[in-house]
């Protein structure tokens, strides 16, 4: 019995060995880059989501320079439709105010409120405007 004990315990580990090694060697998948909508479905869908914190003043400073870095992105991006100008001004806008909010400016987030208002973005950039 101690033989086949040992020879199972042996056995075992050199699997476990073989398990972590296989882990190691398989590449994982490039992340998806981001998009537009991949962003906005991250940190603008629900109600409980990073923008209405924000926009509600219950936001902490995480939440507050996650935004801005969300909107810094989506201002390099192209919009779906609409003047280019007119993207560079909203999402500038809201860049500003939201980095208002990050230096603890006062009013900041009456200025968030205005600047990430859904449905002029919408209206003017998305596909379908604001369904």
């Amino acid at each position: 019995m101690r033989n086949g004990a040992g020879v199972l315990v042996a056995f075992l580990l050199f699997a476990g060995a073989l398990s972590a090694q296989d882990k190691k060697k398989k590449p994982t998948p490039p992340a998806a880059p981001a998009t537009i909508k991949s962003i906005m479905l991250g940190s603008h869908k629900e109600k409980g989501a990073t923008v209405f914190k924000v926009r509600d003043g219950e936001s902490n400073d995480e939440d507050n320079k996650k935004l801005l870095a969300e909107y810094k992105l989506i201002a390099t991006m192209k919009p779906p439709v609409g003047d280019a100008g007119s993207w560079q001004r909203r999402t500038t806008a809201a860049i500003n105010a939201l980095q208002e909010l990050v230096d603890k400016k006062g009013g900041a987030v009456e200025r968030v409120r205005g600047a990430t208002e859904c449905s002029g973005c919408h209206n003017a950039h998305r596909v379908g405007g604001n369904k």
